[in-house]
Parts: structure tokens; C-alpha cells; sequence
């Protein structure tokens, strides 16, 4: 992995479920229309499409999503944004050689976009091997105009961590957070990581940070303020945390593994 280029991003700066936060760029699809694009301008439905598709993607209407997809690709067959989109619905999907398509054609259209990149590095490392991903990511983050970099650097700390290489992880979570403060999905993984390594009061500070800014926290996040309460010895904040998973999510595997020490 090239560490000089992330490292060096994270002194200067900085992913998502896929309906997780933090992974897929789901709300970046970008306009690149004329000014003056009206509704009987293909370019100008594409787009429109394209982006119906992404709001019923996150909210879990994935064949209405798709329907939305083609209906941009029926109007611009080589609409970029609308492959992206694609490759994101049948990851989603599990159908994952139609996903890898249609992120390889995304690319062959628009190589230098970062949302494209970041997208399908995140499937790599989901569906293939976390070490391979490490260069979309990077080429992603070398686009000075990309304007959400944080959730590369997130995915990217994600993936690393996965190849065990701890350092370079908690590394990129803090370049997140340098780049968006309010970035709580690499609070939440930083939390985590911290955890792992005994730094008990650090990862308190960060499940705290993250507290304050979701305005529902999920199970996970749940799960792991038990445990970093647990950790250090806070007993209100423990029965807090395990109450609220409980009443929740009464069913998770999350709510089970709380019970156990």
C-alpha cells in the first residue's frame, strides 16, 4: 500500500449498508448539465432519473431503483453517474458480476471520477480482496477536486484494518475527521479500533462524539458503548447503552452478544 500518499493526506486533511454509513457514496452524484438543460434535454432525465434512483436506493426500494437506472441509461445510454449508481443497486443485490460490470463501464466512461473509484474500491474490498482495493481509493483521493474525500479515507481505513495493518487504519479514521469533523462513521470505527488496543478513555471520546451528532444510534453502535462502557467500569452508562439495545432491538444478534462478558 502506498502509505506516503495517505499518510500525507492525513496531515493536510478526510463511506456507508450499504445503507451503512460511511462506505458507498450514495449522495454525491454530481450534476454535470449545461446551465440552460431543461426537462426535454435526455442529459437533463438522466440525471433526474439517476437521482430518483439513489433516494429509492437508500431507502431500501431497490427495484424501483432499478427501474430508475435504466430509464436514465434509455436516456443517455452512456450516462456515468447512472453505471455508478447501477454497480452500487446490484452490490447491494449480491449480484455481484452484474455490480462489477457496471462499475468497469462507469470507469471506462468517466476514469478520473472519485465517487466512481470510491465505489468500486469499496466493492473490492468487499467481494474480493481488501489489499486490491487500496488503489482506487488512493486514486480517488488524488482528485483535488473531489468533494467528499472523507469517505474514501474511511473506506480506505476500513480495508486496511481488514489486511491487519492497525496503524495505517486509525490513521486514515483521524484523516476523516480531520477533512469532516462531523464524519461519525469514522467515529464509530475509530471508537472500535481504539478499543481493541486497550485505549479505553480515546475510544470513549470518540463513541461519545458519535453519540451526539446520530440522531438514532444503530445496534452496532449500541453494542459497542456496552462494551466500551464494560471496559471502563461505567455501570450507568453500561445499563444505559444495554437498556436501549434491548428495548430496540430486542431480536439482534447484537442484543445477545451484550449479554455475554
Amino acid at each position: 500500500m502506498n502509505r506516503t500518499l495517505l499518510a500525507g493526506l492525513s496531515h493536510c486533511c478526510i463511506a456507508g449498508l450499504l445503507l451503512l454509513a460511511g462506505c458507498v457514496s450514495q449522495t454525491t452524484i454530481e450534476s454535470k448539465l449545461p446551465d440552460q438543460a431543461s426537462p426535454s434535454d435526455p442529459a437533463f432525465r438522466a440525471k433526474v432519473h439517476t437521482e430518483r434512483a439513489s433516494e429509492y436506493y437508500k431507502i431500501g426500494n431497490y427495484g424501483v431503483a432499478l427501474e430508475a437506472v435504466q430509464q436514465a441509461l434509455a436516456a443517455v445510454p452512456n450516462y456515468a453517474p447512472a453505471y455508478n449508481m447501477l454497480g452500487v443497486i446490484n452490490m447491494q443485490l449480491r449480484q455481484d458480476a452484474k455490480a462489477s460490470d457496471a462499475f468497469e463501464r462507469a470507469l471506462q466512461l468517466a476514469p478520473n471520477d472519485s465517487d466512481i473509484m470510491n465505489n468500486y474500491g469499496w466493492f473490492i474490498c468487499q467481494r474480493r480482496d481488501p489489499r486490491q482495493s487500496m488503489s482506487y481509493f488512493q486514486s480517488a483521493l488524488r482528485n483535488p477536486l473531489y468533494n467528499s474525500p472523507e469517505r474514501a479515507l474511511h473506506n480506505a481505513g476500513v480495508c486496511v484494518r481488514k489486511t491487519g495493518d492497525i496503524a495505517q487504519a486509525e490513521a486514515n479514521f483521524r484523516a476523516a475527521l480531520q477533512r469532516q469533523p462531523q464524519y461519525s462513521p469514522s467515529m464509530l470505527e475509530l471508537s472500535d479500533l481504539l478499543l481493541g488496543l486497550g485505549r479505553i478513555k480515546e475510544a470513549e471520546v470518540f463513541l461519545n462524539r458519535y453519540m451526539t451528532i446520530v440522531s438514532s444510534a444503530p445496534a452496532d453502535a449500541l453494542l459497542l458503548g456496552v462494551r466500551v462502557a464494560r471496559a471502563s467500569g461505567d455501570k450507568t452508562a453500561e445499563a444505559s447503552y444495554y437498556q436501549q439495545l434491548r428495548r430496540r432491538f430486542p431480536d439482534s444478534p447484537q442484543s445477545r452478544a451484550a449479554e455475554t462478558r
